[in-house]
């Protein structure tokens, strides 16, 4: 969302024409969830993220949101604790048989 603000900064941090980068804390009427940017699918039909669902893959829908760094909100049929695929695509098809991977510690 874009906003234009008038600000002064007595310390001169902020100068005529710059352009800073401000996070604003939103309110929703429904609480959204936020997934790895490579996890949503867009398509000329449909935006979706792929999840793991009994071994197979499910398309649910969403609705991409505000992105922070390399995540953005989704609002749609998720729900906390749901296992999305972190690199989708729309190769991987509905009812695909899917393994999942944990990650390696360090």
């Amino acid at each position: 969302m874009a906003v234009e603000l008038d600000v002064m900064t007595r310390d001169g941090s902020l100068a005529p024409g710059m352009y800073p980068a401000v996070k604003w804390p939103m309110r929703r009427s429904q609480p959204s969830l936020f997934v790895p940017k490579t996890s949503v699918v867009v398509t000329t039909e449909r935006t979706f993220v792929v999840r793991s669902q009994n071994g197979q893959a499910q398309w649910i829908d969403v609705k991409a949101g505000a992105p922070d760094g390399d995540l953005v909100e989704v609002m749609g049929n998720l729900k906390p604790g749901d296992k999305v695929v972190r690199r989708a695509t729309d190769e991987i098809r509905d009812g695909t048989p899917i393994q999942l991977s944990t990650p390696k510690g360090p």
